[in-house]
């Protein structure tokens, strides 16, 4: 009985594209000869990842994803002599893949924006993906040529 249970349990199971946060912290004190012109300080990372499930329902993707979360946390120093701790921070979002099959083409993640009417598709791109705006650079030191 068991056996049959388990196998029809199994069938239930579904995919899942659960999203997670990380968080890098980076402490300590960086070698002063290591300092490049690579290296700054100002900006803190968070890393946005969506990882594959299968579970039985949202709430067993969520907690498995979570482990698997944890278990990626990685601590190392970089090149500067500084401990970079990447760790866990939070489930975002879970997201159910419908397709049975698993293939090229297969929608893994998705989510709407709900905006404003008036505001444009530009402006969506910039300020949810301001990764994907390319800034023209303007060299202030050009000079008219007056000939």
């Amino acid at each position: 009985m068991k056996k049959r249970l388990r196998k029809k349990m199994s069938k239930e199971w579904g995919w899942y594209a659960v999203k997670v946060l990380y968080e890098c912290t980076i402490s300590g004190n960086p070698s002063p000869e290591t300092i490049d012109a690579n290296y700054f300080n100002t900006y803190k990372t968070f890393e946005e990842s969506i990882i594959l499930v299968k579970a039985p329902s949202f709430e067993q993707a969520y907690i498995i994803a979570e482990k698997e979360a944890k278990k990626a946390g990685i601590d190392y120093l970089n090149p500067y002599n500084e401990m970079v701790e990447w760790k866990f921070l939070e489930s975002i979002d879970c997201f159910n893949l419908f397709d049975k099959k698993l293939q090229s083409g297969t929608e893994l993640y998705s989510r709407y924006l709900r905006v404003p009417k008036d505001i444009t598709s530009e402006k969506v791109i910039s300020h949810y993906y301001p990764e994907t705006v390319i800034e023209e650079e303007v060299d202030f030191n050009l000079r008219p040529n007056l000939n």
